[in-house]
């Protein structure tokens, strides 16, 4: 993991001013592209869900919000938007709830239990300038 400082001018010394580069291993990305090929077909999500989906990004939820907007505002209708910044909630995961998801979804025990274990030996070493921690 490599912090990167967002603002120079800002408080060096709180996490909320960097941003990170994570350099996985290559068998780490095979890992993960064979696991996802196993599982494509059982794993679905809405179509308005934009994130974490191939062939999908922030700039298609942009899209889609303007489209909408514009075919409600040429009629003259008022149209309220809310936004949540959910920036932060993807910082854990919950195994249990993912091995029940998966589990509900009739993916293979040994499957589960392969990645339950990959995932939860994961770590991650901080570079600080020319050293690690």
């Amino acid at each position: 993991m490599i912090p990167l400082l967002k603002n120079p001018d800002g408080n060096q010394f709180t996490s909320d001013n960097y941003r990170v580069i994570i350099l996985s291993p290559v068998i780490s990305k095979l890992f993960e592209m064979a696991t996802m090929a196993l599982l494509d077909n059982k794993l679905d999500s809405d179509l308005l869900q934009f994130g974490f989906k191939c062939n999908s990004s922030c700039n298609h939820a942009l899209f889609t919000l303007k489209i909408v907007v514009n075919h409600y505002a040429k009629d003259g209708c008022t149209v309220n938007i809310c936004t949540l910044d959910l920036s932060k909630a993807f910082d854990r995961v919950n195994y249990f709830a993912l091995r029940q998801l998966l589990t509900d979804r009739h993916i293979s025990k040994d499957i589960i239990g392969v990645m339950l274990d990959w995932f939860t030996r994961c770590f991650v070493c901080i570079r600080k300038s020319i050293s690690y921690s």
